[in-house]
């Protein structure tokens, strides 16, 4: 678990760091408030196992004896826990991220943020790239995690395309084959790909074509009535 803690605490200096340069903006300005929304949830899955790990230090006996004293439930405990975490903040980054895509491309195009189909045409536009030839590293990257997350829908599998799929970002090959699960979900390095993520969401904003918007409130804030 402390490897984990660890991991944690690099990503959600990360997202601090980058929310850093957008305090300026009005609180409700959807730059800043995402960016408030993803450290926050890196930070609730951060000190929740933080707790755990704290209990398990501080009352050894009474958190063994939750779980029998078996210690093949306390492993396995704490490695879903671990799981838990990081499949929480997947979710949150990439479906939030998608959100705002979708609300950038919206306002570019005139159509609702549901209507197009097709991210690789949104990130193509947004990031002004070729659409299936990309050759920006921010959007390879957006295109990879994507990927990655459409396994989540099927298990952790991949199913898209039965001939399989390879993106290369930074040089490196990331494959994905039909009916296997992507190394990338079995070693734990799609954290490094979600740091990078920030590095790519900070170059969109920083884009004259997105700073050509102005400042747009996050939609939740209409969402929920607010």
């Amino acid at each position: 678990m402390t490897e984990a803690i660890q991991t944690l605490e690099t990503l959600y200096k990360k997202a601090t760091d980058t929310l850093n340069s957008y305090e300026q903006l009005p609180e409700k300005e959807i730059k800043r408030k995402h960016l408030e929304v993803i450290a926050s949830e890196i930070a609730a899955s951060m000190i929740n196992l933080k707790i755990n790990k704290q209990f398990a230090d501080a009352k050894p006996k009474e958190f063994s004896a939750l779980f029998n004293d078996d210690q093949t439930h306390i492993d396995n405990y704490a490695h879903i826990l671990i799981q838990h975490s990081a499949e929480s903040i997947m979710d949150a980054v990439l479906f939030q991220t998608e959100l705002i895509f979708r609300t950038f491309f919206s306002k570019l195009t005139g159509k609702t943020p549901g209507e197009e189909r097709s991210l690789h045409k949104i990130i193509a536009t947004l990031y002004e790239d070729t659409e299936n030839a990309w050759t920006k590293e921010e959007a390879k990257l957006v295109i990879l995690l994507w990927t990655l997350r459409n396994t989540i829908h099927t298990g952790g599998i991949y199913f898209h395309k039965t001939a399989g799929i390879t993106i290369t970002y930074k040089g490196q090959a990331y494959a994905f084959e039909f009916g296997k699960t992507p190394q990338l979900l079995r070693d734990g390095k799609y954290f490094d790909l979600i740091t990078d993520l920030f590095d790519s969401i900070d170059y969109l904003f920083k884009r004259d074509l997105i700073k050509g918007l102005g400042d747009i409130d996050h939609p939740s804030y209409n969402a929920l009535g607010y």
